[in-house]
């Protein structure tokens, strides 16, 4: 997305997110409205980008998904996927183990400490821990598949072709990330390990959850600190305004 016109870059020193509740309204009636949550202070806007508006209809949402995934899938051909719902598939019988091709599976979740402090994928761990862990005994991962994601899969295809190219690792990108988690009917879970509906969107353009969820987004980021966050390769080009 483009910035929109009259917005400001200036940071305050505490940002604010938009949270919406999920309601039940009658057919053709509006099902959003936000409140406000206060995460740790985070460089970012008081702009929220409305270029894109989400839909009402989880249908809708998932063929969205889908249809921004085509999009940006070509751009990294190294990195496979797996759908949520093979992952799912796989932990029958044993909630929260999650193997793929007989291997146990390592599900890292690739966002800022500010979006996995609202909820992770139940058992995921965050790329900070991940790679503590590698850089504790390298091959202590040599027997496990690794599955990444992050909001709809962009910024974990870049981290996946990263482990396959730099590690020689057995990884595969979450399709549709956590946003097709939520349609999927995977579990989420908070830093407490309770389970929870909120899950955090990074933004208003991103609100494609499932509407049982509670979807946090921040405003409008920052460029520079998006820019610091993502290598230029990666950088999701809705976010600049470049159209592809």
């Amino acid at each position: 997305h483009g910035v929109p016109p009259g917005s400001s870059l200036t940071c305050p020193a505490t940002a604010t997110c938009v949270a919406r509740v999920p309601t039940r309204t009658a057919p053709g009636k509006s099902t959003k409205r936000s409140r406000t949550h206060r995460p740790r202070s985070v460089p970012f806007s008081t702009s929220v980008d409305s270029e894109m508006v989400a839909t009402t209809n989880d249908a809708e949402r998932k063929k969205k998904i889908a249809s921004l995934v085509d999009e940006f899938s070509p751009k990294f051909p190294n990195a496979p996927e797996i759908t949520p719902e093979v992952l799912l598939s796989q932990i029958a019988g044993n909630p929260g183990k999650y193997t793929f091709n007989a291997k146990p599976v390592v599900v890292v979740d690739v966002r800022t400490h500010d979006e996995t402090e609202v909820s992770v994928i139940k058992n995921a761990v965050t790329k900070k821990a991940f790679e503590a862990n590698l850089l504790a005994d390298p091959r202590s991962l040599d027997d496990h598949v690794v599955v990444a994601y992050c909001t709809i899969g962009y910024r974990s295809a870049g981290y996946v072709e990263k482990l396959r190219s730099g590690r020689n690792m057995e990884a595969y990108n979450l399709r549709g990330s956590i946003l097709a988690w939520t349609h999927a009917g995977g579990e989420l879970e908070d830093q407490e390990k309770n389970v929870t509906k909120k899950v955090h969107v990074f933004g208003e353009s991103w609100d494609l959850a499932s509407r049982d969820c509670e979807s946090v987004y921040f405003k409008q980021p920052k460029l520079s600190y998006v820019s610091s966050l993502v290598p230029d390769a990666l950088k999701p080009w809705r976010w600049f305004g470049r159209g592809k």
